[in-house]
């Protein structure tokens, strides 16, 4: 069913068609943040045997062709010591890096969608083990697929990959949706910029040369509504655990119930299944789903989140889902949420549930901003933002969850803005955890400085040098990244990628799976399913910060079929291909 995948190997597919490009040297090398820290490890490049999997160390580079082009050298790029005390900051790397695609909008006012559509995804789409970029241009300016060129710099190759034609998107993700080893996206589309209309929405399918084809109309996933164009935040998920990935499409607009949950036949078609399986549609204003086991039962459960109170959450219960918003305690009934992460954000094992909102800056009765669900033993959740201080986001959008400095303690990444005057150009937020038990917002101390009204944020390691960048696109701005330049002793790393592609029965790149890690009496738990952050998506792997272990003593893969894979004594510093046991 699926050919094989494998991290850093392949063609560069893409860069047949691109021209190495070199960006301008920025002039800020952004600001640090000092803590204590201990010494730590690099890790070289092993070659892969049909025993183990393929293990790359974050300083090699990576086995290829003469056709395969650039080498690993970032540009201006510190070195990284693995020494002293932990600095965490970030630089500002978008014009030199070649990806400031301005976002331009044809639409009018807030109505139609033009504060608040454009998103961006990351994935390697040429499986040259580089991660690219897909960034939406509005309308007036056409898509940009940005090429990873493995020197710190990309290029633009929208046009030879045919997916520049200009329209109005919304949102996009990315995914294997038909099992073949290659990342596919999926772009919800508003149509073309001079007649907005539905049926429009994209579904590029990856050929493998470079080049993709939207497959939406034949695959029958082009239409969320016939009313008229909408279309958010998507996201894939096996949610059957039949081992393709379907898809969930939210829609906003009033009266439109596009709200749609669109099963995978295996032949590369999908079918509607929304009020077949329960789902709720009908006034349901959503912006993002995302999917996550909350009941610990192996199948995916769907969080939808939604405007104006709407929010939808459901126990998939075999294939059908029950909604259970309130037996869960999750109180966002009177919540203007947008955008949503879910991850284990205090190391007790439990994924919890981070939703972004507005925040009452006024005292007009607004919102109570972001919210924090913990959840408990029972399997309720208790919201704490306020208590740990992630509440205050402004007029909240995309957030992500991510382990900026390698603490072993997950942080928030979160932006914001609106056309009023106490939310416009507000900065976008770093909530630094300080062991999950409060968090402190230091988004100007560590350099990550972007003060435009932003809409998605996206992690991803740009560099392959085991830390996570971080991307955030902006309404009617340009597209911005930020490269996380940590260094220090205690800053060890894994990354662990899931290859399913000899597996039928489990969902490409291992959506579904749970991966847990323990050093000394440390344990962590990361989840890999589809999430739309908001109108974005991240790169499919898993991030593991270390701190002073350079050794991971043991991890643990818990697979979508119930299967596990266990491993011991793993070095740290290095990206990890895991494969199910056979």
């Amino acid at each position: 069913m699926h050919l094989s995948h494998r991290w850093l190997v392949g063609l560069l597919a893409l860069a047949v068609a691109a021209a190495a490009c070199t960006g301008t040297d920025p002039s800020s090398d952004g600001d640090e943040v000092v803590a204590d820290g201990m010494s730590g490890l690099d890790t070289a490049l092993d070659t892969p045997t049909a025993e183990q999997p393929l293990q790359v160390g974050a300083s090699a580079t990576p086995e290829a062709s003469e056709s395969t082009g650039p080498t690993s050298v970032v540009v201006d790029a510190p070195d990284r010591t693995y020494e002293g005390d932990v600095t965490l900051g970030f630089t500002d790397v978008t014009d030199q890096a070649g990806v400031g695609l301005l976002h331009e909008s044809p639409l009018d006012d807030k109505e139609d969608g033009r504060r608040f559509m454009g998103g961006a995804a990351a994935g390697d789409l040429d499986n040259d083990g580089w991660t690219d970029l897909f960034v939406l241009g509005g309308g007036n300016i056409s898509d940009a697929l940005y090429h990873n060129n493995g020197d710190g710099t990309f290029t633009d190759v929208a046009s030879a990959a045919g997916v520049d034609e200009p329209h109005v998107g919304a949102g996009v993700t990315m995914a294997d949706y038909d099992g073949d080893g290659w990342l596919d996206m999926y772009v919800t589309s508003h149509g073309p910029p001079e007649a907005r209309e539905p049926g429009r929405h994209r579904l590029w399918h990856n050929n493998g040369d470079g080049t993709f084809t939207d497959r939406a109309a034949e695959a029958d996933v082009a239409w969320t509504t016939s009313v008229s164009a909408d279309g958010f935040g998507a996201a894939f998920s096996d949610y059957d655990l039949d081992g393709d990935l379907d898809l969930f499409v939210a829609g906003w607009r009033r009266g439109t119930d596009s709200n749609r949950l669109f099963r995978n036949e295996g032949d590369g078609t999908f079918v509607d299944v929304t009020e077949d399986v329960g789902i709720i549609n009908e006034n349901v204003r959503g912006f993002g789903p995302c999917w996550t086991d909350l009941d610990d039962d192996r199948d995916p459960d769907l969080l939808l989140v939604a405007d104006f109170g709407t929010t939808q959450v459901y126990i998939n219960d075999d294939g059908t889902f029950r909604e259970v918003r309130d037996e869960m305690n999750i109180g966002l009934n009177d919540s203007q949420s947008m955008g949503t992460t879910v991850a284990d954000m205090n190391n007790d094992g439990l994924l919890d549930w981070y939703v972004t909102a507005i925040h009452d800056d006024d005292d007009v009765g607004r919102g109570l901003g972001n919210m924090l669900f913990m959840r408990q033993a029972d399997g309720t959740f208790l919201e704490r933002s306020a208590e740990l201080g992630v509440d205050d986001g402004g007029w909240g959008w995309g957030a992500v969850d991510v382990d900026l400095n390698h603490d072993g303690w997950l942080d928030l990444v979160e932006t914001n803005g609106w056309s009023l005057p106490s939310y416009e150009s507000e900065p976008s937020k770093v909530f630094l955890s300080r062991e999950g038990q409060s968090f402190d917002e230091v988004a100007a101390d560590v350099g990550l400085v972007h003060d435009v009204d932003g809409l998605s944020v996206v992690r991803f390691d740009m560099d392959n040098d085991g830390d996570q960048d971080i991307a955030i696109t902006a309404a009617n701005e340009r597209f911005s990244l930020f490269r996380n330049d940590i260094d220090g002793a205690a800053t060890n790393w894994l990354r662990v990628v899931l290859d399913t592609s000899g597996s039928d029965d489990l969902a490409p790149m291992g959506f579904g799976s749970r991966v847990t890690v323990s050093t000394g009496a440390e344990e962590q738990l990361r989840a890999l399913d589809g999430c739309a952050n908001y109108l974005s998506s991240n790169e499919p792997s898993l991030h593991f910060g270390l701190h002073d272990a350079d050794i991971v003593d043991e991890l643990t893969v818990a697979w979508a079929d119930g299967s596990t894979t266990t491993l011991s004594n793993v070095p740290g510093n290095q990206t990890l291909v895991l494969t199910p046991e056979e």
